[in-house]
């Protein structure tokens, strides 16, 4: 039985639990979980339904022959049309939708809220559907990776290590953040371009320079060439069959000045802190607490200016977080990130981060690098 079978089935087991008729999933991440189908493009309707014998998948007809393909666990697909040869006269994605819940007048209905837009819910409330909110379940349910998600996740790692050691062996003053990207870029689509085992479905990367840029968390690189005395953020975030690693470092370009680098040596000593006490048992908001007593320690608490690390998976950034106000217990076979960062004016941006998959007695980090300043600083 393939992975998405075993969480049907688990879904299955909740709805008769909770007496919902049917669920209806449209998150892309949820879709994919539930039935392994994953699309580039979402701005069309795209659904997938379980009820308590069947599954369904709603697509338009432009990904009738992706949605047919092997990874999908799909009982019934259903089509619908955008030209007019064959719209017309043919049900619309929601004509279907609303077919197959029509077997039972009022039924109940599981929905993701967090996923569920105003019009559609409107609408779903106006065929008679009671809609009750699976969201929560759903991300208990993600949260914990099994086997086969932690294989995906541990070759995105290798995919983060092998394409930042490539563009950091190229990086110095003068080339431009999205130069130094393609060092480690085209090296990794060398790499995958042959007898490749794994879906690679997603390149993404960022490398913010200098003060002002790095003190933007999330920017796109540009064509800001490096300086002396630059401290740079370069993050790498590949996917494998939809499953994110992530591996992020602040290095410099020659050295740092002093201000820097009490700033760099606090970040990688808050890391240090949460990496060793994290393990199963302890909660989200004890990991945060423990990075965030060292950034206070040196000064440094209003400039910490978000979580310290977040789950992984599907999702680049994903539930549950490790974050001040979550008292969410860690389990073992959870993902997240570790990443406190912190982003001063007019000195500049400096945050580590490394993906741990949460083992019976602590961690094991699949984003192994280079963290120490020796190391992080080009001449």
């Amino acid at each position: 039985m393939k992975a998405a079978e075993k969480r049907v089935q688990v879904l299955r087991n909740y709805m008769a639990d909770k007496g919902l008729d049917l669920c209806v999933l449209s998150s892309p991440e949820n879709m994919q979980y539930f039935s392994g189908f994953q699309a580039i493009t979402y701005t069309r309707p795209i659904l997938f339904v379980v009820t308590g014998t069947e599954t369904h998948l709603i697509v338009p007809a432009l990904e009738e022959d992706h949605a047919s393909l092997g990874s999908t666990v799909v009982e019934h697909l259903h089509v619908y049309y955008e030209h007019p040869e064959k719209a017309i006269g043919n049900p619309s994605a929601f004509e279907i939708l609303k077919s197959l819940g029509a077997k039972k007048a009022n039924p109940s209905v599981g929905a993701e809220f967090s996923a569920l837009s105003l019009k559609n819910a409107g609408m779903y409330e106006s065929w008679g559907w009671k809609l009750q909110d699976i969201s929560p379940q759903v991300t208990v349910w993600r949260a914990v990776k099994d086997e086969l998600e932690k294989e995906y996740i541990r070759e995105a790692g290798k995919l983060c290590q092998f394409a930042f050691g490539v563009s950091l062996d190229n990086g110095r003053a003068g080339i431009t953040e999205l130069e130094f990207e393609q060092f480690g870029t085209t090296a990794l689509y060398n790499k995958i371009s042959g007898n490749y085992p794994y879906v690679f479905s997603s390149p993404n990367c960022f490398t913010p320079s200098g003060v002002e840029r790095t003190n933007m968390p999330h920017v796109f690189s540009g064509n800001r060439k490096f300086e002396k005395g630059d401290m740079v953020i370069h993050v790498r975030k590949p996917a494998i069959n939809g499953y994110h690693g992530e591996l992020e470092r602040s290095f410099f370009i020659g050295k740092p000045n002093p201000k820097a680098e009490h700033a760099f040596l606090a970040m990688l000593e808050a890391q240090t802190a949460v990496m060793d006490a994290i393990r199963p048992g302890v909660t989200c908001s004890q990991m945060d607490k423990v990075g965030r007593d060292v950034l206070r320690r040196h000064g440094y608490a209003d400039y910490a200016i978000h979580r310290i690390g977040h789950g992984q998976g599907l999702g680049r950034h994903e539930e549950p977080y490790l974050i001040y106000n979550s008292d969410l217990v860690l389990q073992e076979g959870m993902v997240f990130t570790v990443e406190p960062g912190i982003y001063i004016p007019g000195v500049g941006g400096f945050r580590h981060s490394d993906t741990l998959i949460i083992t019976k007695d602590g961690y094991e980090n699949t984003t192994e690098f280079k963290r120490e300043l020796r190391d992080l600083i080009l001449d």
